[in-house]
């Protein structure tokens, strides 16, 4: 299900540039649903990668990435849940690149029904190349495309990504 959907991601719309917010349509169906009836937690999961992806080929960045043999891996990501996603309602999740630091890229993703806010995930992205090293954002930023990023990340994502980076390090010292 989600390959096929990954393959009609052409179809959603004319190119964009790099930091605009860009929506993806979805449906709950019967089996994004828990045993409470609401989209399990996994699934929000899958479907935000499913939007970055998107997000990737409205940009033009997809077809760059694969050109130099680059995939996307997410680091880190944390999500709130707001409200529950039921069958079998649509909802749209709304995809932006909300800045980078010196290793990754970090997006902001927006799980909503009209104006009313679902659930809300920040993702941290690094891409490596075919050797698995990683490609750093400066490398990324030449890429063609017209890129609009803030400035700096904000401080919030910055510390949570400061914070996830010592977890990860503690335990791997353990």
């Amino acid at each position: 299900m989600m390959l096929r959907w990954v393959f009609r991601m052409r179809a959603f719309g004319k190119a964009a540039r790099v930091g605009d917010p860009l929506e993806s349509r979805f449906r709950v169906l019967p089996v994004d649903l828990d045993i409470l009836l609401h989209m399990t937690n996994g699934r929000y999961l899958s479907v935000l990668d499913a939007a970055r992806i998107s997000y990737y080929a409205r940009t033009g960045l997809w077809r760059q990435f694969r050109a130099r043999g680059w995939s996307p891996v997410v680091t880190a990501q944390t999500i709130t849940y707001r409200r529950s996603l039921t069958f079998p309602r649509s909802y749209r999740v709304r995809t932006r690149l909300i800045g980078t630091d010196t290793k990754n890229l970090y997006f902001e993703q927006v799980f909503h029904i009209r104006d009313v806010e679902y659930a809300t995930a920040v993702v941290s992205v690094r891409l490596t190349d075919r050797n698995g090293a990683s490609v750093t954002p400066a490398q990324i930023l030449d890429l063609d495309g017209t890129f609009v990023l803030p400035d700096h990340i904000p401080s919030a994502v910055s510390d949570w990504s400061e914070f996830s980076r010592h977890h990860n390090a503690e335990k791997e010292d353990q």
